[in-house]
């Protein structure tokens, strides 16, 4: 079988496949693009031709499992724990963009902050801005310790969240 007459014949397919595996378009154009890499090499192997389709769609739904299943593996820390640089001393006037960068991001993290409902919008304020344990937490709000454990994982999903949409806006802008 010729390879370009493959490709225009299950490239929708194969696309599709992947897409509602993945359900994001960059994703799946380059599951798109490994699967026919694969197909490719492997393409003296095929011994029928009629099964083309379902072999091509078989190695795209496998790889965009693949695909997912990495991301899953990617570990995310929650805000509060994410590596900022603070600035310091002399080290203020050597890297503005790093100074920059630490504020523009401290001012969206404030306003994301404004957008969780009170009693979110309090427990995360002190884990964040205060720097406070949990115990600490419960103490100063008069609640049960895991209260306050379940609070901070709700408010740590909504923020999660919202940054999440921002970067997809921002990545598909």
């Amino acid at each position: 079988m010729d390879f370009c007459n493959m490709y225009e014949q299950y490239y929708q397919r194969v696309y599709y496949t992947a897409l509602k595996v993945t359900k994001n378009h960059c994703s799946a154009e380059d599951i798109l693009q490994e699967t026919f890499i694969k197909a490719y090499d492997k393409l003296d192997e095929v011994q029928e031709v009629g099964k083309v389709g379902a072999w091509l769609s078989t190695i795209a739904h496998r790889k965009a499992i693949d695909l997912l299943r990495k991301e899953k593996k990617m570990v995310i820390l929650p805000i509060e724990e994410l590596p900022l640089p603070v600035p310091k001393g002399d080290d203020m006037s050597s890297d503005v963009e790093q100074i920059c960068e630490y504020h523009h991001l401290q001012e969206n993290v404030k306003k994301r902050i404004i957008t969780l409902t009170p009693k979110l919008r309090a427990v995360f304020q002190l884990s964040y801005i205060r720097e406070m344990q949990e115990k600490e937490i419960a103490l100063e709000l008069n609640i049960s310790p895991s209260a306050v454990k379940s609070r901070l994982h709700r408010a740590r999903q909504v923020m999660k969240g919202k940054f999440n949409k921002e970067m997809m806006h921002y990545y598909t802008a």
